[in-house]
């Protein structure tokens, strides 16, 4: 048998969680596998969740005892309300719990600069935390694609390669990457319209969308895409160095 005290110790990343409530009389915080996943093998790292209770978490507490963050994608949107617009049918729907959660995780992993990590929803989190804004439905404006998913309930076809991004030679992720153009996939309907403060657009789709962020004043590691590179991540040559990058920067941490 091991000896577990000779067993590694694996830095801990704090995964946000949804709040599902509408579907079910028991509410129940929730993860998609793919992520926790990703995080544990891509970049060798122990997930935990963090539920969506902002009323009963202490924050800043548990951020101090975090090796590093990974904001998630959902079904669900910010609330308009966090980018000065208003509620419509278009935006919906809404998880309001997770939204005070996430924009008290963000502030603090950027004051105690601890490794974020914002995914799909997360990278829109990651935007409007910082001033920005978002269009509810990026179909909608002149000369933009359908970014949404084929919802063919096949997840190959679903999470398959979808559209090229640009990157940006003077971004994060092209640090990461060392290459100009990437394929990512596309599951989002919503985009960001207006920057957030200190952010700095990384990659973008051949139709203006802003595909990926990163914060270059901040000394830790920041990073935000739109799109799933925690699908199959270690089958995909992009998806594992973004979570290599990223663990890296956790284990860089608590050294």
């Amino acid at each position: 048998m091991a000896n577990p005290t000779l067993s590694p110790v694996l830095p801990i990343v704090g995964v946000s969680a949804c709040l599902y409530k509408a579907e079910t009389p028991k509410p129940y915080h929730a993860v998609d596998d793919k992520y926790l996943r990703a995080v544990a093998t891509s970049s060798n790292t122990m997930p935990v969740i963090i539920p969506a209770l902002p009323d009963l978490l202490d924050i800043p507490r548990l951020v101090s005892k975090l090796d590093g963050i990974m904001l998630t994608g959902s079904a669900s949107n910010v609330h308009p309300k966090r980018y000065r617009a208003s509620p419509s049918p278009e935006a919906e729907p809404y998880d309001e719990m997770r939204d005070q959660t996430t924009f008290a995780l963000i502030k603090e992993a950027i004051n105690q600069e601890v490794p974020l990590l914002a995914i799909c929803r997360g990278f829109q989190e990651l935007n409007v935390a910082l001033g920005g804004s978002l269009y509810p439905q990026v179909k909608e404006i002149a000369d933009r694609m359908d970014h949404s998913s084929p919802d063919t309930n096949n997840m190959e076809i679903d999470y398959g390669p979808n559209h090229s991004i640009t990157l940006d030679r003077n971004g994060r992720l092209y640090e990461i990457l060392k290459k100009d153009d990437a394929m990512v996939n596309s599951l989002h309907y919503q985009a960001v319209n207006k920057l957030g403060d200190g952010l700095m657009a990384d990659a973008t789709a051949k139709d203006g969308t802003i595909e990926a962020i990163s914060m270059p004043g901040q000394k830790s590691f920041v990073l935000g895409v739109q799109w799933h590179p925690e699908y199959k991540a270690s089958e995909n040559s992009t998806s594992q160095a973004i979570f290599r990058a990223f663990g890296k920067a956790v284990i860089n941490r608590i050294q």
